[in-house]
């Protein structure tokens, strides 16, 4: 998954609010962690939060794409990168704090998908430690594909998204073709195509105690980048 899209990742991401992200991380550490010193990035893209958090945590990197782990690697010679499935973590450590931002738990298709990552982050968290997560909403989605398709143009990049809703299943199918301008003024094409599911806050409330977990917030966002549910579990 996001072989292509590792490409134009970061261009595409240029007006994001990484800081803002950062800020609510260390909001809810402050509120229900025990001083903690190690965090682990579930899903770190090319490692913006990461670089942020640095100077205050011991930082580790994990994601299921190589091409993104190699960009994160090229930007932090600070950090531990790895190239894992969030469902079946093998790490050295264990970690004080576990995120995953941009609703990388919506890539988890399945029911039996969260439950193996709730899973595996119990089995590499410390003890009183917290997994903080945040997932988009079915409102969102709805949203962002009005009669399915979405056109961004900014110019020097153009991002067309095709996007389809299995109903039954609650998965939705993003079809995503990225036209970006090189030096010479052409534009090279990359296509990705990748698939979220929208789980109900039940269902992540009840997987999360399932797998031991306490839920201590559930809190909803639509400043940092549209509609989204943030969780904190603690071990």
């Amino acid at each position: 998954m996001y072989k292509n899209f590792s490409k134009v990742y970061d261009i595409m991401m240029e007006y994001a609010d990484y800081d803002g992200w950062k800020d609510i991380i260390e909001e809810k550490i402050e509120r229900y962690g025990d001083a903690p010193k190690t965090i682990l990035d579930l899903g770190c893209g090319t490692g913006e939060v990461l670089l942020r958090l640095l100077p205050n945590y011991e930082m580790t990197g994990v994601d299921l794409s190589k091409e993104m782990v190699e960009i994160a690697n090229r930007k932090i010679d600070a950090a531990s990168f790895y190239v894992q499935d969030m469902r079946e973590l093998k790490l050295d450590k264990k970690h004080d704090v576990v995120i995953s931002l941009f609703d990388t738990v919506n890539h988890l298709i399945s029911m039996e998908g969260l439950k193996k990552t709730f899973s595996s982050v119990w089995k590499n968290l410390n003890e009183d430690g917290l997994y903080i997560f945040d997932v988009v909403t079915r409102e969102l989605m709805d949203e962002m594909f009005p009669g399915g398709n979405f056109i961004d143009d900014r110019g020097d990049i153009m991002i067309i998204w095709e996007h389809e809703e299995d109903m039954e299943e609650g998965v939705d199918y993003v079809d995503t073709t990225f036209f970006v301008k090189q030096k010479n003024g052409m534009f090279k094409k990359i296509t990705e195509e990748y698939v979220k599911k929208i789980f109900t806050v039940d269902e992540i409330m009840n997987t999360a105690k399932e797998a031991g977990f306490q839920v201590v917030e559930v809190e909803e966002n639509s400043e940092l980048a549209g509609e989204r549910i943030f969780f904190t579990l603690k071990k």
